[in-house]
Order: C-alpha cells, then sequence, then structure tokens
C-alpha cells in the first residue's frame, strides 16, 4: 500500500529528533539518513531563468519587467515550465542536492521606477501582476496536487519598495492600500496557482519586520490556505537584531518570526539552530513550534519527490538545458515584450537601406543581478549583421577613447596594475549618468575596478558583475574623482594611483571622440539604428535607488547630433526602468523599448526591425514626463499620493498599456451580458474583432472600469479589470469573450472592515491602452451602500477615512499605533453618535505635552472638544464631543501622540 504525502512525512517526524528537527530550520538543511532524508539545501534565484552562480549555462529570458510587458499569462506558463525543467535538470546533475527551491517571482509592487530593483516585477497595477503571476507559477510547479516540478517562492511580501535603509526601516501603508494594492498582487499566487513557498521582506510594513507580520499566519495561510513553506529574506534574522533592532537577541527574534509563521531562515546555519535551541530551552517557543515549521517544509520536498524512489518530472530531457528548444522560447517571448512606443512610418525597415549602427547598448549583453550565464549573448549590432549583412552596416564604437593624464604624466597599465609611466595606455571612457564612469582597457577589453586591501587600482574583468561595482570612477567634472564608495582617488606615492585625503586631479585626454564619428558616418547612411539605455550594474539595483530617471547626458547628446545630420533614426531603448524623455518623443521617429536579459535580443530586434517579427509588447508601469513630480519614494500611500495609472494627475510620456504594433486591429463592437452588474455574478464581455491589413496582427485588448460610488470614497480613476492578448490573421474576423469577476470591483471599507461590492454609476472603457476609448459602455453596480459609521466597538485609528502627517507603526510593548505628528489629523467621515453630546476614549501614548483637539470640519473651524495629554504618560482621554447624531470628526494634534482605539462611551 502506497503511503499518502501526508503519511510519508508523519512518520518521519514522528521519528526525529528535536535536534534533527533544528536541523531543518536553516536554507542549509542537514541529512537525516536514517529517515531517508538527504542533505539539501534551499534558495537560489530564477527571475527570468535560473541563475548558477557558478557559471553553469541556463537560458536567459527577458527581464521580469519584460515579461510583463507581454501581457501573456499563457505564455508566461510556457516561460515557468522551461525554468522548472532546467531546475529540475541541474537538481538531478547536483546529486539532488539542491536547485528545486528557487526564489522566485518577486510580486513587489513597481509603484515608483526609482526603486532600484524595479527591473525585477511585474508592473505597476495589482491585477495584472496577479495574472501574470499565476501562468508563471502554474508552469514552475505544475499544476497536480501532491508533484511539483519545482516549488515557487513569490517575494518580497509585503510593502518592499524601497531599497535605502531597507534593512531597519518600516513602511505604513494602511487598510485600504494593503488590502487592495500590496497584498491584492500577492493573492492569486496563491489561491489559484497554489505557490509552495513565499519570502518575506527586509523591511517593517508598520512597525513590524516582514518575518514577523500577522498577515504571514492571517492572511497567507488562513485566508488564502497557502499549504507550503516561508522563509526570511536573506539575513534577516541577524539584521533583525543587527540593523533594525527589533530585538536585542536571535533567539527572541527566530522565536518570534517561527510563531508568526516562518519555517526557514536564510542565515548562518549556526546562528539559526543556536538561536533556535536557546529559544526552546528559555521556553520562547516549543517542540511543536519546531514541528510544525518542518512538517511545512518536509511536505514541499516530498511533494517535489525527494522521498520518491521514483518520480515523474525528474524524467526530463537533459538537452533542455540551455537548449535550443528554449532559445527558440526565448525569441518568441523577446518579441512579445519589445514595445513599440512611437513609429512615424520609419518602421519596418527596408532591407536596401545602409545602416548607422551605435550607441551605448548596441554591441554588449549587459547581465544584471539575477541573471545567469545563457548559452548565447546576442547584442544588436550581432544581430542586425546576420540580418543584412556587415557591407551594409556601418557600426560606430560608442563610448570616447583616450589616455588617463595626472598633470603631464601619462598614466597606464604595468603588470595589470594602474600606474603613472611614461607611455599611456588606451582606455574607452563609459559615461552611465550620474555621475558613474568606468575605464575599460583597449587591449584587453577589461575594466579598472579599485582593490582596497593594496590600495590599487587593477585590470579586473570584462564586465561588472558584483555585489559592489568597485570599477565605478565618481565625478562630476571627469577631473575630480571618486571611488565606489565616494573616497578620494589620487597619487598615493610617485607612481600608484589609489585612495588619498584629497581627490587629485587626473585627466581623461580624448584620442576618438563617438559622437563625432558617428554623426559624420550618419550622413552617410539611409537610416541611424541607436541603442541607449541603463547598465543594470550602476546607479539602480539592489542596496541602491535611483536618484532619477533620466536618459544618460551623453547617450542624449549622441542622439540630439546624429538627429541634426540624419533624422532617420530608430532608438532602441534597452533599459530596466521607464525613462524621462520628452525630448526624444518630440523627435524621433521610432522609437522601441525592451528591457536587458534576452539571450535572443539582438537576433530578436533585427526581426522585429525588418517585420520577420512584430513588436507586441505593451508597458507595465507608466512613462512620467517629470519624475520628481512623484511624492518620495518611502511613500507607500499610492491612493492619498496618487500614484500609477489608477490615480495618477501627473503628465505622462506614455501610459501604461501603450504599445503599438505592425497594422491595427479594429474592435468592431463589445456587448456586456448585463447593464446592472452584481456581486454574485461575472460580466461576460463579447467583442467583435477585424483585421484590415494583409498580414497577422497581434493585439491586447484591455477593459477598465471608473465607478462613481454612491458614498463618499476616492476610488481609481480606471483600473484594469480584464485582458487578452489576441491573433489575428491576414483580412480575418474574430468574436472572443472576456470575463469581469465581482472581486475585482470590490473595494476594501475601512469602517466595516471588510471588501466591499460598491453601488455606484459605472463606465467600462475598451481599448487597446489605459487611455484608448474605442468603447464607452455605461452600467449600473448593484451592491452595498454605508451610509455612516459607529464607534459603539473600538475602532483602530488606523481605519481613518483621511489622514495628514501621520503612519502606522508599532509602540514600545510592540503594539500597533497611528502616530500623528506635529499639527498632524486624521479624519472620519459620517459618524454616527449615540448620543449627543458623545464622550470618546481615546488610548494613546505621548512623549511630549500637547492637546487633541476634535473639530467638525477640515478647515478646522468648527471646534467640537478638545483634551490636554501629558508629557511621558499612556492611557485614556476621554473627551466629550458637542455634535449633531451624524457628522465628521478631525482629530488633530498639537504634539505627536500615538494612537490607539477610538470609542464611543455608553456612559
Amino acid at each position: 500500500m502506497m503511503l499518502t504525502i501526508n503519511q510519508i512525512v508523519e512518520e518521519k517526524l514522528k521519528n526525529m529528533t528535536i535536534d534533527e528537527k533544528i536541523g531543518l530550520l536553516s536554507t542549509t538543511q542537514s541529512a537525516v539518513e536514517r529517515l531517508g532524508i538527504q542533505e539539501y539545501q534551499i534558495g537560489g534565484e530564477a527571475a527570468h531563468g535560473v541563475v548558477s552562480r557558478e557559471g553553469i549555462k541556463t537560458t536567459s529570458f527577458p527581464q521580469p519587467l519584460g515579461l510583463s510587458q507581454t501581457w501573456n499569462p499563457e505564455l508566461l506558463k510556457e516561460v515557468g515550465t522551461a525554468i522548472g525543467n532546467e531546475a529540475r535538470i541541474l537538481y538531478l546533475q547536483s546529486g539532488k542536492k539542491s536547485w528545486l527551491t528557487l526564489w522566485a517571482p518577486t510580486i513587489d509592487m513597481e509603484r515608483d521606477p526609482r526603486w532600484g530593483r524595479n527591473e525585477e516585477a511585474y508592473g505597476e497595477d495589482p491585477y495584472l501582476t496577479g495574472q501574470l503571476s499565476v501562468g508563471l507559477i502554474q508552469g514552475m510547479q505544475g499544476e497536480k496536487e501532491d508533484s511539483i516540478r519545482l516549488a515557487a517562492a513569490p517575494k518580497h511580501f509585503y510593502g518592499n519598495n524601497n531599497e535605502w535603509l531597507r534593512e531597519s526601516s518600516s513602511n505604513s501603508i494602511d487598510p485600504r492600500n494593503r488590502q487592495e494594492y500590496y497584498l491584492k498582487a500577492f493573492e492569486p499566487a496563491f489561491t489559484k496557482a497554489r505557490a509552495q513557498s513565499m519570502m518575506t521582506a527586509y523591511n517593517g510594513v508598520n512597525g513590524v519586520p516582514g518575518m514577523q507580520l500577522e498577515e504571514i499566519e492571517e492572511v497567507v495561510r488562513d485566508k488564502w490556505k497557502m499549504n507550503g513553506f516561508i522563509v526570511s529574506d536573506g539575513g534577516a534574522l541577524s539584521l533583525n537584531v543587527d540593523e533594525y533592532h527589533y530585538y536585542d537577541t536571535y533567539a527572541e527574534a527566530l522565536a518570534d518570526a517561527l510563531k508568526k509563521g516562518i519555517d526557514c531562515f536564510v542565515d548562518d546555519k549556526k546562528l539559526v539552530e543556536s538561536a533556535a535551541k536557546e529559544a526552546l530551552h528559555k521556553g520562547m517557543i516549543s517542540d511543536k513550534d519546531i514541528t510544525k515549521a518542518v512538517e511545512r517544509m518536509l511536505l514541499v520536498r516530498a511533494r517535489l519527490g525527494h522521498f520518491s524512489e521514483y518520480f515523474e518530472y525528474d524524467n526530463v530531457d537533459e538537452n533542455l538545458l540551455a537548449g535550443e528548444e528554449h532559445a527558440r522560447l526565448v525569441k518568441k517571448v523577446t518579441a512579445e515584450q519589445v514595445v513599440l512606443l512611437k513609429n512615424n512610418g520609419l518602421l519596418p525597415l527596408n532591407k536596401d537601406q545602409k545602416l548607422l549602427v551605435t550607441g551605448a547598448l548596441s554591441e554588449v549583453f549587459l547581465r544584471d543581478w539575477y541573471g545567469g550565464f545563457p548559452p548565447n549573448e546576442s547584442t544588436i549590432k550581432e544581430g542586425l549583421e546576420k540580418k543584412i549583412g556587415n557591407h551594409k552596416i556601418s557600426y560606430v564604437r560608442p563610448h570616447n577613447e583616450g589616455e588617463l593624464r595626472t598633470g603631464q604624466n601619462p598614466i597606464g597599465i604595468e603588470d595589470e596594475i594602474l600606474k603613472v609611466k611614461s607611455k599611456g595606455t588606451s582606455f574607452s571612457l563609459e559615461r552611465w549618468g550620474y555621475g558613474s564612469h568606468v575605464f575599460k582597457e583597449k587591449d584587453s577589453g577589461r575594466y579598472l575596478t579599485y582593490v582596497k586591501e593594496d590600495n590599487r587600482y587593477v585590470l579586473h574583468k570584462t564586465d561588472l558583475h558584483d555585489w559592489f561595482i568597485k570599477e565605478n570612477w565618481i565625478s562630476a567634472d571627469e577631473t575630480n574623482w571618486k571611488t565606489w564608495n565616494f573616497q578620494p582617488i589620487g597619487l598615493i606615492d610617485e607612481e600608484h594611483i589609489g585612495v588619498t585625503e584629497n581627490s587629485q586631479s587626473i585627466a581623461f585626454i580624448k584620442t576618438y571622440d563617438a559622437i563625432d564619428s558617428a554623426v559624420e558616418k550618419a550622413k552617410e547612411v539611409g537610416v541611424c539604428v541607436i541603442a541607449i539605455g541603463n547598465h543594470p550594474m550602476l546607479n539602480g539595483k539592489e542596496t541602491m535607488d535611483r536618484a532619477g530617471t533620466e536618459i544618460p547626458d551623453q547617450q542624449l547628446e549622441l542622439v540630439q547630433r546624429v538627429y541634426e545630420a540624419n533624422p532617420s533614426i530608430v532608438l532602441i531603448i534597452v533599459g530596466s526602468y521607464p525613462f524621462e524623455m520628452t525630448w526624444l518623443k518630440k523627435h524621433i521617429p521610432a522609437i522601441l523599448f525592451t528591457t536587458h536579459g534576452s539571450q535572443e535580443l539582438g537576433n530578436t530586434i533585427a526581426d522585429i526591425l525588418y517585420q520577420d517579427a512584430a513588436p507586441t509588447g505593451k508597458l507595465s508601469q507608466s512613462w512620467y514626463e517629470d519624475i520628481n513630480a512623484l511624492p518620495a519614494i518611502t511613500d507607500y500611500d499610492v491612493i492619498k499620493g496618487e500614484r500609477t495609472y489608477r490615480y495618477t494627475h501627473q503628465k505622462t510620456l506614455f501610459p501604461f498599456g501603450h504599445g503599438l504594433t505592425y497594422g491595427k486591429l479594429t474592435i468592431q463592437s463589445v456587448k456586456i451580458s448585463s447593464v446592472e452588474w452584481i456581486k454574485t455574478e461575472p460580466v461576460k464581455l463579447t467583442l467583435t474583432l477585424s483585421n484590415s491589413f494583409d498580414y497577422k496582427v497581434t493585439e491586447t485588448v484591455q477593459c477598465y472600469v471608473r465607478l462613481a460610488p454612491k458614498q463618499q470614497i476616492k476610488l481609481p480613476k480606471k483600473q484594469l479589470v480584464s485582458f487578452k492578448k489576441i491573433k489575428l490573421e491576414a483580412n480575418e474576423t474574430k468574436t472572443i469573450t472576456l470575463m469581469i469577476q465581482p472581486e475585482d470591483l470590490c473595494f476594501w471599507d475601512v469602517a466595516w472592515n471588510q471588501w466591499v461590492y460598491p453601488t455606484a454609476n459605472g463606465v467600462l472603457q475598451v481599448g487597446f491602452s489605459s487611455t484608448d476609448q474605442q468603447h464607452v459602455l455605461s452600467f449600473k453596480a448593484k451592491g452595498e451602500v454605508r451610509v455612516d459609521r459607529s464607534f459603539k466597538e473600538p475602532v483602530h485609528a488606523e481605519r481613518y477615512d483621511d489622514y495628514h502627517k501621520a503612519f502606522i507603526t508599532v509602540n514600545s510593548a510592540r503594539e500597533k499605533i497611528l502616530m500623528v505628528e506635529v499639527e498632524g489629523w486624521i479624519a472620519f467621515r459620517n459618524v454616527l453618535f449615540e448620543k449627543n453630546p458623545a464622550k470618546l476614549m481615546i488610548h494613546y501614548s505621548a512623549q511630549k505635552e500637547g492637546h487633541l483637539s476634535i473639530y467638525a470640519d477640515k478647515e478646522r473651524k468648527v471646534k467640537i472638544g478638545s483634551q490636554i495629554f501629558k508629557a511621558e504618560e499612556s492611557g485614556q482621554l476621554t473627551i466629550t464631543v458637542q455634535t449633531h447624531t451624524k457628522g465628521s470628526l478631525y482629530i488633530c494634534a498639537s504634539a505627536a501622540i500615538g494612537l490607539q482605539t477610538i470609542q464611543e462611551s455608553s456612559e
């Protein structure tokens, strides 16, 4: 009789000692050979392909931002399957010791393009992110209950969207933002795709570190029914004590995290096990707590086939690893993620035309931190040479070249060390914006890097790819330089260059001007293909947010100067985020955007330029005219801060969902199953589309809803509720159906503390982007209307209707409070009082003396109550409020005060 998965794990747990269980609490899991449990390493990366840090060749897809631009969940399922199969192959090749529990996908919301890890996630919309992650996870894992190919681990739960101080800071996220935006993006990964793992975030949310959030158990496990295991982020246990200072000891931190739902700690094995034993010894945790965590991990390992003699997913063709089948899939995915931002008729190109090819991204394949080692690194130059031949291409090297000098003395390479010598060395100078520069020796193609131990600059690798990019020379004037970590550079003795007390003049003497050369060649060709963009390891990456999103100065100057000589420019932007590019949008006739990462990028771009493939990507983020008009990156309130296409009033260069293609489809008609929408029934849309072109056209139908609710609440200007990517053959007409689910119209009501289907007049917009209104239909949503709210029961202050200068955190007892700052306020609208006058009991804590004043209006002209609070006190304030039976409350603070619950006294 075959044992079930649960029985297999139950049998092992029953026979394990407590020390053996503790040996499984870190990612380096010890073997329990007598019970058939093999040593196993949890973890690894698979953002856009399996990542081997040892250099094993694996397939590399476009970065996740690019994957999101496909708007194609079914295609992402194919990507996920490829990733899962390659991980399974590596698992078998490793002796079944690792590779099947990888940390992907990243479901953090891209509400701000300045985020250093913008390229790792799936856009700014929670609905789109949720649908795409379902496809990817289903492919990675397979869709069987007790048999999985790979355990996907969505990350970083939750509210993780800034790198600066991420290890020690907390983000304030109120109930509506939490439910409607940040958690909504994660939910389908578990409720629909059944993700078998999850990684929490470094940062805190509302004062609590990510690995100790109540939502791990209350939402992920209890509500979403996640039945896998959950890990902390790398080193989060150490950081909880050393950086966040949430607890004083590792034992305390581990105990709380274990009880809050963490099963596996991504940290030093000895530290984890020592902390667990101390916590157990001191009674902070029990054997039962440890057993529960280990059980969850062993259940997933059992589903992965770790305890099976024969397992279906082990029967995988090893030729798939970095093989041709996956390369063809990469090419298909790459074309579907390329966004044609603008085309004034220049594209597609004629193969008879001669081309100028140049730009910083024209002949390089740049790996990001979560990119692996692909079997092919197709550059744009190489792809075009294959497509039309070298003889039709004039390639211009995109970086200035020259020598370094200090005073009149040349600086060059001797024995791989940068020295003052009689003859200089020829370097190319790459300028990547925001003061970032790198020097590459022309002969070897290797970069200069700083070695702290010797205080020297030496030749290093041929690419920039390390946790710290020590090749970066930082300068505003290209004369006075600083190291990657802002230490002054100069002569440390008569011949060596290193860190000095003060910067010393080091000049770059130009011998080759890239822009002048490009301008001259531009006059001789029919079309100029210029590839520009960012370097994924500079100015913004993990641990480093971006100062801005402008095109690097020299790259912009290159395009502008070439434009003066020959305005027929195809601009290819290879990037990790949306760019500010007002001048480029206005002047350049054809602009495409692609992310980094694809091993087939050059070949695919060449296919697109000559219409052997079509660009069918759609933007998953808004491209703003002025990024500085956005709120601070640490402001997580997308509703009040008016972030993303759902709420913004900022001017955009290209809207969410935008993307042109070759040809155009027409939406001939849209029919809805009912003009009265109710909570219990999905709405069916029937669309008829036609293609009048003599070639196939692929487009993405997008459906947005705008609601005017009966109750006073700020809802999105519009929100995506359904989409479908569709291909029509030449001259074809096709009818398709789309469904709109009732839950996607709901909002979180802060008074009822639950999801509410609104009563509202609605508008349905159908088109090919968030601003394309090909068809607009009216409907009525018939749901609920809350006309008032009550303080009869205690209401936590975080459940406000509006606020100013307030944030959610915890007090010294780790209880949730709303900290209202000096001259800050919170508002509760349509409050129904039991009595008049009413007595409000407000639980508080304060460090300084002040007073709470309660007004009936935002302008603070009608004061209806007030009470003094004393310094260094906490407890309950009772404030008599002179009011009508129903009205608004604005609770204002003259000094900072922490508020907890508010309740009307029954006395």
